[in-house]
């Protein structure tokens, strides 16, 4: 792991943690998901961009000779690019997860019965919380640093304005579709993800060079992303051997993790669905699934469409429940939809405001490529604060910084505090070991 860069317009990027990168790019090997009880995903490059905001700014903690994390005080840490390899939290994943977002939980599971279905989730046995990169990486243990189920560090975001939102054109992309042909990421032209000319062929389905053969790539109709977060305005600042450091709080008067909620959870990748079979040779991929209607790649009727369509622009989980004594037990099955985008029968009846699907109707709404949809709608992440600051800055006051940013201003800003959640939803379809080496890239611009 070598670097995160955030800058204005690309204000976070994770630069050549195993090797080199444009956006984010992560490297899938041996993905079981729900077929075995590890597997195991090389993430290499995030990015987040703040898309014509100049007035956004963003730092990450700040680290003392401890290993302890500290608000970023100092002007100096609010820059346009950050070296982010000393965070260490963007690792191998290594474990199966499903989640709403913000619960990562691990099930209890019956034994695979065949291909088709993988294991099954045993939904009123017992269950355990899914460990994060960052827990598991800066705990006393060293036996679980390659035993978590999920990418997860911390950041802030500062500016002028109240309200931040992630723009329209976040997308996540394959590294076929970005053209990344090996594991160097020699940039070749872009690829389908099905076909007889493909990168990356999938060791399942038909043979590689067959109309039939699919992209270990596809491994991004599974991937899920969440942002949790809140207002900080406050800070608390101590100063030891000529050291100052700051210690966040809210609005309220208790802790960032007291008040932090849920503020956005995405579903990036509707447009494809893996169909499995007992017979390994027989797994179909599809692609450019719309939300309703034909599409011509399949061949399928519209009729036919529209039913994969109900499956892959849900996103379908477990949530973990508490019972007397605090025992973890029972899992209560979920289906978000989001009614923007698809009306899916059987999904929740109160889907939360802060679930989005990538919407793939349009051509307006595909990436700049036009080989990858993008969110394709504006998602407010920055909630309520409360009345008495809804239209006052932030009461805290930065410390001045030197050299080039001597003469940036300290005072009146919005601050806010996030953690970035990356994880491989077990329950999705494409969440199997056939996407053996798959690569993605992950993009979220944020906007005022």
């Amino acid at each position: 792991m070598e670097k995160i860069t955030i800058g204005r317009k690309r204000l976070i990027s994770i630069k050549n943690l195993i090797l080199m990168a444009v956006i984010l790019v992560v490297i899938l090997a041996t993905v079981f998901s729900w077929y075995t009880e590890s597997y195991s995903v090389t993430a290499e490059t995030t990015s987040i961009s703040a898309k014509g905001a100049d007035n956004v700014e963003l730092a990450l903690p700040v680290r003392d000779a401890a290993g302890n994390e500290h608000f970023p005080i100092s002007n100096n840490e609010w820059k346009t690019e950050l070296d982010f390899s000393a965070s260490g939290f963007l690792k191998n994943l290594v474990k199966d997860v499903t989640s709403n977002g913000r619960q990562f939980a691990v099930p209890t599971f019956a034994a695979a019965t065949g291909l088709k279905d993988g294991r099954k989730v045993i939904a009123d046995d017992v269950w355990t919380d899914g460990l994060s990169s960052k827990e598991a990486l800066t705990n006393d243990s060293t036996l679980d640093d390659d035993q978590y189920n999920y990418i997860s560090f911390d950041f802030y975001i500062r500016s002028k304005q109240k309200d931040i939102n992630v723009t329209a054109e976040s997308f996540l992309a394959t590294g076929s579709e970005l053209g990344y042909q090996d594991a160097e990421h020699q940039e070749e032209s872009a690829k389908a993800l099905k076909g007889n000319n493909i990168y990356r062929c999938s060791s399942y389905g038909a043979q590689e060079g067959t109309a039939n053969a699919f992209s270990s790539d596809a491994i991004v109709g599974a991937m899920r992303v969440s942002l949790v977060g809140c207002l900080v305005d406050s800070v608390t600042k101590t100063t030891t051997g000529g050291v100052t450091t700051a210690t966040e709080g809210t609005f309220d008067g208790s802790t960032w993790e007291n008040n932090s909620a849920l503020r956005f959870l995405w579903l990036p990748r509707p447009d494809i669905y893996l169909e499995t079979d007992d017979n390994s040779n027989n797994w179909k991929l599809f692609t450019g699934i719309k939300p309703t209607g034909n599409s011509a790649q399949n061949n399928l009727a519209a009729a036919e469409v529209d039913a994969l369509a109900n499956k892959t622009y849900a996103h379908s989980f477990y949530e973990g429940n508490v019972i007397t004594g605090g025992v973890k037990k029972t899992m209560t099955p979920h289906t978000y939809a989001d009614s923007g985008v698809k009306t899916i029968d059987g999904a929740d009846n109160s889907v939360p405001s802060y679930f989005k699907v990538s919407d793939t109707r349009t051509d307006a709404q595909l990436g700049n490529t036009g080989h990858y949809p993008t969110l394709g709608q504006s998602v407010r992440i920055t909630g309520e604060p409360a009345q008495a600051h809804l239209n006052t800055s932030s009461g805290i006051q930065f410390t001045p910084g030197t050299g080039e940013n001597d003469n940036r201003e300290t005072i009146g800003y919005y601050v806010y505090k996030y953690t970035l959640n990356i994880w491989i939803e077990g329950e999705d379809a494409e969440a199997r070991r056939s996407m053996n080496n798959g690569v993605f890239s992950l993009e979220l611009d944020f906007g005022t």
